[in-house]
């Protein structure tokens, strides 16, 4: 194991991104570690009790514990690093060092309440959602990752079926696609314990999607739904249909997905009146301008149907951060081909 420090935490773990590595840690996810602490600290709740079901080296939940202020207790939960992260509880002189606890239970058998939880897997959280959500306090805050974004992204059909419940298909917009259907199984789990969700934010990447979560009072919801992809062209609708208004073709269906929001725009406001950092602060300004329409367009897509050269994406006003050349827009199909074939744009 290597000496690593990341944040305000020193800690020992295998620098390796790979299954078997003893102490898993991914360096890449620093970033998304970085918006975790300006994410609990921008929502001001102090007093949490918190579990990190996955823990590895201890690295997330002991920056939590060290950079923010939010905690009163905080367990570190994993079967088989237990020793790895009592190493690093002492490399490190943290504050409020007692509310600290070690645990070593299935991430299944809980058998407590918290305000907190945190699940990071290495593949699919959804065999530890339904467990989390009856230990989940209302108004308590969950925090998922999925890795195995195969079947989430359209590259593995039948596996997104079994574990998501939805069809899915390789898409321009496959990122949002594979979030959508997450958050709509979380929603489906969450309904089985008696909750419901509403998720406050994500952070998507090519090999990760990350998404929290407000655990409110149960509700029925209409915010699950299906997305019309047309087989041809790059025309989707969220109106029930079996051909394409734009060339005829027939029209997939895709998910069930969730069609409500993604995020909370004032705990972004809030995360960005909190944030130095410039790299995160670049993100967090990017989202708070991202309109709440399903799915997004890219340049690329749309030069590929036209057969014409691609617009200028720096000239289109609502992009999206899930892709550098995407943006969202509430117009028709019709006129969205109209823009792209613009020579003016």
């Amino acid at each position: 194991m290597e000496l690593l420090k990341e944040g305000k935490i020193k800690f020992y773990a295998d620098n390796l991104q790979t299954k078997s590595a003893g102490v898993f840690f991914n360096p890449s996810r620093s970033f998304e570690r970085n918006l975790n602490i300006t994410l609990i600290k921008a929502i001001g709740r102090s007093g949490l009790e918190g579990i990190e079901l996955f823990s590895a080296s201890g690295v997330r939940g002991l920056r939590l514990c060290a950079e923010t202020e939010n905690f009163k207790r905080m367990v570190l939960n994993d079967i088989k690093t237990i020793k790895t992260i009592e190493r690093n509880i002492k490399l490190n002189k943290i504050k409020n060092a007692s509310s600290l606890e070690i645990n070593a239970a299935k991430v299944n058998c809980l058998g407590e309440h918290f305000d907190y939880i945190d699940i990071d897997p290495f593949g699919s959280p959804v065999g530890y959602l339904q467990n989390s959500f009856a230990s989940i306090r209302m108004n308590g805050i969950m925090a998922i990752t999925a890795t195995d974004t195969a079947p989430l992204y359209g590259r593995a059909k039948k596996a997104c079926r079994l574990k998501y419940g939805a069809s899915s298909m390789k898409t321009h917009y496959y990122n949002e696609l594979g979030l959508r259907i997450l958050i709509k199984r979380s929603e489906e789990l969450a309904n089985i314990m008696e909750r419901s969700i509403e998720p406050i934010f994500f952070d998507v990447r090519k090999h990760y999607i990350r998404v929290y979560f407000r655990v409110v009072r149960p509700h029925k919801s209409e915010k699950i739904g299906f997305i019309y992809q047309c087989r041809r062209c790059p025309n989707r609708t969220l109106e029930e249909s079996t051909k394409c208004s734009n060339c005829g073709s027939d029209l997939l269906k895709l998910g069930p997905v969730w069609l409500g929001r993604l995020f909370d725009r004032t705990l972004v406001e809030s995360m960005l009146a909190l944030s130095e950092d410039k790299t995160e602060r670049k993100y967090l300004e990017s989202l708070a301008h991202e309109t709440d329409q399903v799915s997004y367009y890219t340049t690329d897509e749309l030069a590929s149907y036209l057969k014409k050269p691609e617009v200028s994406i720096s000239a289109v006003k609502s992009r999206t951060v899930l892709n550098p050349k995407g943006f969202r827009t509430d117009d028709g199909i019709a006129d969205v081909l109209g823009m792209a074939s613009s020579p003016n744009q």
